[in-house]
């Protein structure tokens, strides 16, 4: 078993956390973080126009520092988002953004060579799977609303760690117990259908 740690902290919006709140719980995550693995943070877009905490801002100061004083131990890593929808009516329910930092340290991949073949094989990706190529490798994901949360709990363990490391989950910065690692399953995602749409100029002439 790897003594290796990442871990994702999923803040929901009635939480009502304050800027201090985030900071607190940030910094208790980056000690749990081993070199060469991620903090990663999931957390709700704003839906109006109203002052709300920029909860990425936030984050990303409290792990790099400020724009003139880097944190040389950690390294930004990737941002994202994820889109909510209703199984049923297909209507979009929320929207979140992700963004990933990485403690330097050596690598994920720099592991390979420790592994017997059936071991890779739990570790493999379906990379040919429909949603996967639509979806997963992208920055922008589309999940059902109703089971969002074990869903990006798959993605992200399967993507960013190898099956004999630790990766913990939080909510609001209180870790879930029960978390149990499994294969990434793409069977219950929603597969992207691209729909063309028509560009006209002002006098009617068709553009594409």
């Amino acid at each position: 078993m790897s003594t290796s740690v990442s871990a994702l902290n999923i803040i929901e919006k009635d939480s009502n956390m304050s800027k201090e709140n985030i900071q607190e719980i940030i910094e208790k995550l980056k000690i749990r973080v081993s070199g060469g693995r991620y903090l990663i943070s999931v957390f709700d877009t704003a839906s109006d126009w109203k002052s709300q905490i920029p909860v990425e801002s936030v984050i990303i100061e409290s792990i790099l520092g400020g724009i003139h004083e880097r944190n040389d131990d950690w390294e930004f890593y990737g941002n994202g988002a994820v889109r909510c929808y209703e199984s049923e009516t297909m209507n979009l329910v929320k929207t979140m953004q992700w963004n990933i930092v990485r403690r330097k340290g050596d690598k994920s991949y720099k592991r390979r060579p420790e592994f017997k073949k059936t071991e890779l094989k739990l570790n493999q990706l379906p990379v040919s799977h429909k949603v996967f190529t639509r979806d997963v490798a992208n920055n922008v994901w589309h999940l059902p609303y109703a089971i969002y949360i074990p869903r990006l709990i798959e993605r992200f363990s399967n993507l960013l760690s190898w099956h004999d490391e630790e990766f913990e989950v939080y909510m609001n910065g209180i870790k879930k117990e029960s978390f149990e690692r499994k294969k990434l399953d793409l069977s219950q995602d929603l597969v992207g259908v691209p729909t063309k749409i028509s560009y006209d100029w002002n006098s009617g002439e068709r553009l594409f």
